[in-house]
Parts: structure tokens; C-alpha cells; sequence
């Protein structure tokens, strides 16, 4: 029975082998059992007992890597290429280690393709490189600049290229010109083979129309009308009047900043509660403009109820610091005024040495009777010290010229007033488009890193300039001047105006830390020459200036002078009989000094602070000059309207007197009007011989007093445009001329009889109007226009005072 069984399992096996033989053909053949697998069909059925021991399986061979070879590199070297791979030769192939290396090869960027194999004992790594990008260009971007689409991608010349970069900078594109309101922006990128495995990208801009706002509505508003809502808000509905409109646009971001512009609009008006529910802006079927929508929930408003002041600082009491919160029982809540008061009690505890003071509001609100109660809580936070100061973005100005601004230095205990000191210092030298101080974490948790960065901006001119200006008629100039000479910030000028009324020869030098000390020392040369008309004389001065300075405050400051000059005054063969009285020559020395006072938030467009300063000459140490000259100037400006006017006030005042009884020099004495006293002519005000020819025969004052008051006005434009606009009104007075003869009619001077009639009588002036400025592309413009008030009928009004130029 065992026979029969057997064969009947040989005979099952061999069937089967033919069957797969049959419908699989070669492949299935290559199953069919052998000698050996009909012997393994009978052992498996003899007993376990009587089977032959299994033979063992063959061992596998090692496969070591003995040489690495890499293919396909044309920039890159191969030993690079091996060192983003970890393979050696000598160890055993692992298609776990090539997978590995395969993925770091592609991770690098570097290569499009990657290739590993091995055989006979040589691992070939064989590679596609990327191309290198020659050049980004864009074609058909009209509404967005090439150099903003520049700065927004991240593909850059000489850089790699991957397709999934340039995806991602189209994304970005694309992105942008949403922001512009072009929604319906494509961006197709193509490329240019060049030769070296190099190419030209280029992304084809098709930008489509500009996707407008038709309306924006607000709903749940019942305190304020849409209208006043609107102006709170940075997006404008768009009109075919708007042509320097730039926000009447959709932009997601806009409108989230509208969103917070609301938000605040209504806290500062006591609406604490208030919250904007939803900002939804749809696009119309036309796809040509969106609606905008803003849902609020306006909540009711609050007045503020009890103020107090918990001091855990017993040098700083409660007593001490509430007059430096301005905020009263009973008052409209205003998270505004809350904020300032916290700024006021921060600095005033950084002032008095406290500089770690930290002051936390905590605000309670009584929902009942509709108050909220402020307790502003000061205690003193941990100790935190400076670190290092670091300064990036200055290529070329030296770091001392930075470091000797900061009023810290590194191990000092870290005061958030100084620092803000230092960073108006440094952007004060007029070195900087921009200054950024931030504080980072330090090395250890009580300290902390200073970074100082700048952006540097041309700081030499070398200028070639027109211009005109109904003060000085036609004037040229031509001019080099460097304020960071060799990134030390040494001053240096040297300058050659003309106009119809002066030439002016100077040379200028100043060292603003002589010797390495705060000492600023400097030296001019002139020479000028002025044909004053309205006057009628001339006059030729020749000059050398030594000056020093040095700071004796954090604003203040000293200034020391020494002049030598030699003038020549010749008058007119119509002039007054003071002027000929005038003519001849003067030389001496003149002694002078300077105390200033600056506290100016910004030098050059400040909006809070003061300046004073104050002048004196003495001439009288040799030569036949003999007189005082004191004058003083002083400007403060302060914000109205949440800063949306600035107010400033200036006085401008001086007196000239002669201590030996000797008339004091014409072309030393004050002349006012044009610049500064809007409204006048040049030389327009004060003492004047009326038988002078027409609009001439002023001679000068010995004292003047002149005020301005000005607001500059928000104006229509976007500030880029460079567009201000200023209401003025000065007022003042001029007069006092020593030694003049008063009385009208001939008088005989050198065998000629000179007509004299001498009008000076000390009298109040008054003019107002309206000054506009321009930083147009082709030169700085300004236009007064001011309106005399109260006058002399003696005075020279000039109601239009414009000014130009420009340089190339």
C-alpha cells in the first residue's frame, strides 16, 4: 500500500509540473522537479525518523565596497559629492546606507538626479546636477516694480534651480499682486538654456485688471455712522477721482489691520467690550470688485471710576507718581491714555535709577454702573545687565563712530531710557536710513544682548546745482560735500555759490571727537560777496574761523570760536546817507561762544522737544571793529490730535551794540524779511531812508525780535509723495539804528549833498499764511505764502516767497 501511495504522489507532482508548464510557459518551466525533488517528494514520506538530514544552505558571499566612483559632476567636486554620503570604502554594501545617501544627495538641492549602483565590488554614485541660474528676470509687470517682485522671491542669480523653488516664488507672486488688488495675476515661468549648465529664468507676468473695492458696509454700528467708521479704517472704497489712491484695494492684511484700527477707534472712546464679530469681504459675479463687510458689536461704554497706585518701591510713593497719570474719576475710558500713563510711570522709574521697574494695570470692570477701576501695580523686576552691544549693517562707518552714541556699555545695568537715547543719538548723525535696537537673550538669564542695525545711506554729494528763488533771484552752485569722511564722521565742505545777490567761496572742516574726546574741532576759509540792492551796497568780506565744541550735558553743549575778516563796503551812487556814511574798510578779530540745548525727538522732522541756543561776538582785540552781538534762538514742538498736527513755536532775538561810540558796521547789523519773516520782502522790515529809490534804502537794525507760530498739517498724500503742508503766522519787530540822522533833507557828506529821511520807528509786525513743501524728483520746492497783517507804511510786502533747485 506504501508502494502504491508513493507513486501516486510522484505521479500528482509530475502532473502538476506539466500543468504549470502549459498555461505559464518558460517561466513556470523552470518549477519542474528535478532528481532531487522527486527524492524530496519520498523522503517527505518516510517517517521523521528515517529522513536524511537536511544539507545547509550555501553561504552568501560578502559584498565589500572597494572603490567609489562618482559620475556626472560638472561644478560640483566628487569628494563633495562623498561627503554628503555615508559610504566608505572598504565597508560592506548596505542598500539601507544607499537609500540613505540616495535621500541626502536629493536633500541637498544640488542635483535634479541621483543615481547608486553597485557591482563587482565598485559603488557608482552617478549624479544630474542643477542648473545655475544666470539671471531672474520679469516680463509684464507694470503695477508692482521689479524691485519689489525682486525682494519677495527667494530665488536668487548664481543660486541653484529647483522646480520647487520656482513654484514657490510664483506662489509669492502671485501673493503679491493679490495684496495690490490684481486677483486675477498669472504668472508663467520659462527658462533659457545657456551655455555651462547655466539658464535664465524668467517669470511672464500677466497682471489683469485691478480688483477694486465697490462698497464697504458695517453692521451692528449705532453709536457711529458708516462714514466715520470708514475713516478709521486704511481700505477706501474705490472712485474714479481716486488716481493716487493705493489702499482702495482688497488686501487680507489690510483688513485685519482694519480690524485692529477699529478695535482701537472705539476702546479710546470708552467702548472696552467692543469686538469685531466678522471682517468678510465677497467677490462680485463680475470678478471686477469685492464688498466688504464689517459685523461689530459695539458693547456699552465705560468711564474710568477709581485710580490707584500700589508701589512695592519705597522710594517711588503713590503721592509721588500720580500727577504722572493724567487720568481722572469720571473721565471717558480711553486704553490709550491707560497706556501713556504706564509709559509715564515706566520712564519716570527708569529716571530715578529704577530701570528694572516693571508697572502692571489690572482693570476691573463695574458692568452695573458702567466704570472700571485701574490699579497700576509697580514692583521692581529682575535685575538684567548688558551683555554685548553688537552692530551689523555698517559697512563703511566704523564701529566707534556707533559705540561712542550708545549712552550704555556692556556690563551696564540695562535701562530701556537710555537705549532709546542712544538709538535718536545714532540717527541723529544723518549716517543711517535706518536704526534698529533690539535686546536678545544674553549668556546667562540675567543678561541680555544689545543689536544695533543700521542701514547706511550716501552721505557725500557731489552737487552741481540751479535754482531759483524770488529772495535771491537766479542762484548755481557747485559743491562737494562729505558728512562721514572715511566712515569717521569728519565733516568736509568745500563750496562755490552764486547768485544775483551773493558769491560764496567756502572751505569747511570739522573732527568730531578731536583726540579721541568728545571734542569737536573744525576750521572755515570764506570769501563773500554781496550785491545787496535792497540796501544799495556791496560788500567784499574775507575770513578764517577756528571753532571747538564739547558737550557738558546729555543736551547741551559749548561752542568756542575765533574770526579774522576784512570787509570792504561800497555803496551804491543812489544810496541812503547812512549807507555812504558806511563805506570803507573794517578788519579785526571776533570772539565767540555758544551754548545749545537740544531735546528734539527727531533732528530732522521732530515732533516733541525743545531747542535753545544762545550766541555772543565780541570784536575789539585788534583791528577797528568795536561792538557785542548777542543772539538767542529757541523752537519747541508738541503734538495736537493724537499726532495728526504738529505745533511749534519760535523766537529768534538779537541786539547789536558798539561800546567805543563808533557806529556799528552795515553788514553786521540784521536784516529781516523773506525767510525769516514770511510775508516781506528781503530786507522788507525795519529802519528805511524814504528817499531811496523804489523797494530799496533799507539800512538794518541794531534789535530785533521775531516769533513764529506754525501747526504742520496732515497732508492728502501718502507721505512717500514727499508733500507738506504748514500754517504760519510771524510776528515781530526790527529797529534801533545807532547814530542816524534822523531828520529829513540835504546833508553834505564829502562836497555832496545827500538826501536823507530816516523812518524808524520800532513798530510791530504781523503776517499769517500757509507754506508748502515738496522733495520733488528733481530738487526740494517750497512756496510761502503769507499775508501782511499789521505793517509799517514804510515795509516792503512780498505776499508769494518760492524756492528751487536741484542737482545733478
Amino acid at each position: 500500500m506504501r508502494t502504491i501511495a508513493t507513486h501516486k504522489a510522484v505521479l500528482r507532482a509530475t502532473s502538476a509540473t506539466l500543468c504549470l508548464a502549459l498555461f505559464a510557459g518558460p517561466a513556470a518551466a523552470q518549477l519542474r522537479p528535478g532528481a532531487e525533488d522527486r527524492a524530496a517528494v519520498l523522503n517527505a514520506e518516510k517517517p521523521a525518523a528515517d529522513r536524511p538530514p537536511a544539507p545547509a544552505a550555501p553561504a552568501q558571499p560578502a559584498r565589500v565596497i572597494q572603490h567609489i566612483a562618482v559620475a556626472g559632476t560638472q561644478r560640483v567636486e566628487p569628494g563633495t559629492v562623498l561627503t554628503y554620503v555615508n559610504i566608505r570604502e572598504g565597508e560592506n554594501y548596505d542598500p539601507a546606507l544607499a537609500d540613505q545617501a540616495l535621500k541626502s544627495l536629493f536633500g541637498t538641492g544640488l542635483f535634479s538626479d541621483v543615481k547608486i549602483n553597485f557591482a563587482n565590488g565598485t559603488l557608482t554614485i552617478r549624479v544630474v546636477e542643477n542648473p545655475i541660474i544666470n539671471q531672474v528676470v520679469f516680463e509684464g509687470n507694470d503695477k508692482v516694480s521689479t524691485k519689489d517682485l525682486t525682494k519677495e522671491v527667494q530665488i536668487k542669480p548664481r543660486g541653484t534651480f529647483t522646480r520647487a523653488r520656482v513654484q514657490a516664488d510664483v506662489q509669492r507672486i502671485i501673493e503679491l499682486y493679490r495684496r495690490n488688488g490684481k486677483f486675477a495675476a498669472r504668472v508663467d515661468p520659462q527658462i533659457i538654456q545657456r551655455p555651462q549648465n547655466r539658464i535664465d529664468l524668467i517669470f511672464s507676468i500677466t497682471e489683469g485688471p485691478t480688483t477694486g473695492i465697490a462698497r464697504i458696509n458695517f453692521i451692528g454700528n449705532k453709536i457711529y455712522d458708516d462714514a466715520t467708521l470708514k475713516g478709521q479704517i486704511a481700505t477706501e472704497e474705490s472712485a474714479w477721482y481716486k488716481i493716487l489712491a493705493s489702499n482702495d484695494n482688497y488686501d487680507p492684511d489690510r483688513l485685519a489691520f482694519d480690524r485692529e484700527q477699529l478695535r482701537r477707534f472705539y476702546v479710546n472712546h470708552g467702548y472696552a467690550d467692543f469686538t469685531v464679530v466678522s471682517a468678510v469681504a465677497q467677490l462680485a459675479q463680475n470678478r471686477k470688485n469685492f464688498y466688504v463687510t464689517f459685523t461689530v458689536n459695539e458693547g456699552p461704554r465705560y468711564k474710568f471710576g477709581k485710580v490707584t497706585i500700589n508701589s512695592q518701591i519705597k522710594e517711588l510713593t503713590p503721592s509721588s507718581l500720580r500727577p504722572m497719570v493724567p487720568i481722572t474719576s469720571g473721565d471717558v475710558y480711553n486704553a490709550e491714555t491707560v497706556q501713556k500713563a504706564i509709559d509715564s510711570l515706566t520712564n519716570a522709574a527708569g529716571t530715578k535709577g529704577y530701570a528694572f521697574a516693571e508697572v502692571h494695570p489690572r482693570i476691573a470692570r463695574n458692568r452695573d454702573n458702567k466704570t472700571i477701576d485701574l490699579l497700576f501695580d509697580i514692583a521692581q523686576g529682575p535685575r538684567v545687565y548688558i551683555g554685548k552691544i553688537n552692530i551689523s549693517g555698517n559697512v563703511r562707518t566704523l564701529d566707534k563712530v556707533i559705540r561712542r552714541e550708545f549712552r550704555l556699555v556692556e556690563g551696564d545695568a540695562f535701562n530701556r531710557v537710555l537705549v532709546d537715547r542712544s538709538r535718536t543719538r545714532i540717527r541723529s548723525l544723518g549716517f543711517f536710513k535706518e536704526v534698529d535696537v533690539k535686546n536678545t537673550p544674553g549668556s546667562a538669564p540675567d543678561r541680555t544682548d544689545i543689536t544695533v542695525a543700521v542701514t547706511e545711506q550716501s552721505t557725500g554729494q557731489l552737487q552741481l546745482g540751479l535754482g531759483y528763488s524770488s529772495a535771491s533771484q537766479l542762484t548755481g552752485e557747485f559743491s562737494y560735500t562729505e558728512q562721514n569722511l572715511f566712515g569717521r564722521a569728519q565733516f568736509l565742505k568745500t563750496s562755490v555759490s552764486v547768485s544775483q545777490i551773493q558769491k560764496l567761496y567756502q572751505f569747511s572742516f570739522t573732527e568730531p571727537w578731536f583726540l579721541d574726546r568728545p571734542l569737536a574741532a573744525g576750521f572755515d576759509i570764506y570769501k563773500q560777496q554781496v550785491d545787496y540792492r535792497q540796501a544799495t551796497y556791496s560788500s567784499d568780506t574775507s575770513g578764517v574761523t577756528l571753532r571747538m565744541g564739547f558737550p557738558i550735558s546729555e543736551y547741551s553743549s559749548v561752542g568756542l570760536r575765533y574770526t579774522y575778516q576784512i570787509t570792504r563796503v561800497t555803496p551804491f551812487g543812489n544810496a541812503p546817507l547812512e549807507i555812504q556814511l558806511a563805506a570803507g574798510d573794517t578788519y579785526g578779530s571776533i570772539f565767540g561762544f555758544t551754548y545749545g540745548y537740544n531735546s528734539l525727538d527727531d533732528y530732522r522732522r521732530p515732533t516733541t522737544g525743545m531747542t535753545f541756543s544762545l550766541n555772543q561776538d565780541f570784536a575789539g582785540f585788534g583791528g577797528n571793529l568795536r561792538f557785542v552781538k548777542t543772539t538767542a534762538q529757541f523752537a519747541g514742538y508738541r503734538p495736537a490730535f493724537d499726532g495728526a498736527i504738529i505745533n511749534s513755536l519760535s523766537l529768534d532775538a538779537g541786539i547789536i551794540q558798539s561800546y567805543d561810540g563808533t557806529p556799528v558796521p552795515i553788514n553786521q547789523r540784521f536784516f529781516k524779511g523773506g525767510d525769516s519773516f514770511r510775508g516781506f520782502a528781503i530786507a522788507g522790515i525795519g529802519p528805511r531812508d524814504l528817499d531811496a529809490p523804489l523797494n530799496t534804502g533799507a539800512i538794518g537794525g541794531n534789535v530785533y525780535a521775531i516769533g513764529t507760530l506754525s501747526a504742520r498739517l496732515p497732508s492728502l498724500l501718502p507721505e512717500s509723495y514727499g508733500v507738506s503742508i504748514a500754517a504760519f503766522s510771524d510776528f515781530g519787530t526790527l529797529g534801533r539804528v545807532d547814530n542816524v540822522i534822523r531828520t529829513c533833507g540835504g546833508v553834505n557828506v564829502g562836497g555832496t549833498i545827500a538826501q536823507s529821511c530816516v523812518k524808524d520807528n520800532f513798530a510791530f509786525r504781523a503776517s499769517a499764511g500757509l507754506s508748502f513743501g515738496w522733495r520733488s524728483p528733481f530738487g526740494p520746492l517750497q512756496i510761502d505764502l503769507g499775508v501782511p497783517i499789521v505793517k509799517a507804511s514804510y515795509d516792503r510786502p512780498q505776499i508769494i516767497h518760492f524756492s528751487a533747485g536741484t542737482g545733478f
